[in-house]
């Protein structure tokens, strides 16, 4: 069989067998023939070559689009999760703030006369010796604090405490919406805001008690002036 024959031949088995494109049978056989090398040496190599190449690319291809759309998804499933945590702490803030609204709400109910309310009748001097002993009592707080602690010896009132009671208390104003206060109101504020404590029963000894002794000291307060 002549080269040209030959080459013809192999040229088509080529193309039956590899299925290879018209610009890579153009390599193979050009790559291949070689006319001192004896008839057709050299053309399956070459397409061998080509065919592997072609596969390793198509593969290359394949691979870098499946780990594309997997990093693509892990990416898209990363920014969700993000999102949802956002979203829930957002929600978290948003349920906190309102709790504390509510809780704050409370509070300044609980320090306000209740409706229809009467204060403890008891003997004045014995209240008022209770009353000592509660005013400096660290156990009616949560954070370590006695009235006594603030208080002691006529200190921290502001000049507002020789006024008669109910009127207008800069504190009662300010965190409890209160446009006046009476001296077992005063009290009541007291064992909630500076010691973080719940408000005493109304209509208790205790708060009958804290109130007698603080007209005590409003009395000291006074005389000082």
């Amino acid at each position: 069989m002549s080269t040209d024959k030959n080459r013809k031949e192999l040229l088509k088995k080529l193309s039956r067998n590899l299925m290879v494109s018209v610009p890579m049978m153009t390599v193979v056989a050009v790559a291949g023939f070689n006319a001192s090398s004896g008839p057709g040496l050299g053309l399956i190599p070459s397409a061998e070559a080509a065919q592997g190449e072609a596969e390793g690319e198509a593969r290359g291809e394949a691979e870098g689009e499946a780990r594309g759309e997997a990093e693509g998804s892990a990416k898209g499933e990363g920014e969700a999760e993000a999102r949802a945590e956002g979203e829930g702490e957002a929600e978290g803030e948003a349920e906190g703030e309102a709790e504390g609204e509510g809780e704050s709400a409370k509070l300044k109910k609980a320090v306000r006369r209740p409706e229809g309310y009467t204060p403890y009748q008891g003997n004045v001097a014995d209240l008022r010796a209770q009353g000592e002993k509660l005013f400096n009592d660290t156990s009616l707080s949560s954070n370590g604090l006695s009235c006594a602690t603030c208080h002691a010896n006529g200190a921290g009132y502001n000049a507002s405490f020789k006024n008669e009671y109910p009127h207008v208390v800069a504190m009662g104003q300010r965190d409890f919406g209160m446009d006046m206060v009476h001296l077992d109101e005063m009290v009541q504020i007291c064992m909630v805001a500076p010691m973080a404590a719940e408000p005493l029963e109304w209509g208790s000894e205790e708060l009958a008690a804290l109130t007698e002794y603080s007209r005590v000291e409003q009395k000291k307060f006074i005389d000082k002036q």
